[in-house]
């Protein structure tokens, strides 16, 4: 077998693995909130737990069309998810979504700070959670553009959600993590948040250093007129 066709099947194995992923994410998410010894097994899948994994779903299918065009090569998959300049990202993002599965848990049973449930701000999160769904199906759509070609010829993005803040994606990541608290109110998704917001800043610097080595003073002006994250504040 020659080079193309193994990285072509390296290529293959990658998606599916991602797939699997999702797959077995969801299905402990729904072990994680089953009544197991109870007449109602599943009175705590309600219109918060189920409507953040059926929103979850929703975008993990949108995002795999983002993933199948990312994964037509190994050089375009490590540009794609930063692994050429943030090694460490993918392996955050793994420890995390394992983590989260503790806040299904601590939705369907243990119940480890009850006060945080309060049902106004289980609707704000939910409905935060599903607008930030769209915006990273809004924000991937732009990226596939991106990373549908060769390397050599990609751009300063500066159009769709890019006009408003230079990461529009980790801005979109850490609100889905604060509504992912509040709609589950759990303490222990804000905790989590805490660390999806430190994860999320650090990638951010180490990014902007590798767009200014590949675009130089065209990703300086870009920068210069536009915020990080939250427009007219940073």
């Amino acid at each position: 077998m020659n080079g193309p066709e193994k990285s072509s099947g390296k290529m293959g194995a990658d998606f599916w693995l991602t797939l699997v992923f999702f797959g077995c994410y969801l299905l402990d998410a729904l072990a994680g909130l089953r009544q197991w010894h109870s007449p109602h097994p599943w009175a705590r899948l309600d219109v918060f737990s189920g409507g953040i994994l059926l929103v979850g779903f929703v975008w993990a299918a949108a995002m795999m069309r983002f993933h199948r065009a990312i994964f037509r090569s190994r050089e375009i998959m490590r540009e794609a998810s930063g692994l050429t300049y943030d090694p460490w990202m993918v392996r955050w993002i793994i420890i995390f979504a394992v983590a989260d599965l503790a806040v299904f848990i601590d939705y369907g049973h243990w119940h480890l700070l009850p006060a945080l449930e309060i049902s106004a701000l289980q609707w704000l999160g939910l409905g935060l959670y599903f607008f930030g769904a769209l915006w990273l199906i809004w924000v991937d759509r732009y990226l596939a553009r991106q990373f549908s070609g060769d390397l050599t010829t990609r751009w300063v993005m500066n159009q769709g959600p890019y006009r408003f803040v230079r990461h529009p994606r980790y801005a979109a990541l850490i609100l889905s993590r604060v509504a992912f608290a509040l709609a589950l109110a759990s303490i222990l998704a804000w905790v989590f948040a805490l660390g999806w917001l430190w994860v999320n800043l650090r990638r951010i610097q180490l990014e902007e250093v590798h767009l200014k080595k590949i675009f130089g003073a065209e990703y300086d002006a870009y920068a210069a007129r536009t915020a990080r994250l939250i427009p007219g504040l940073w």
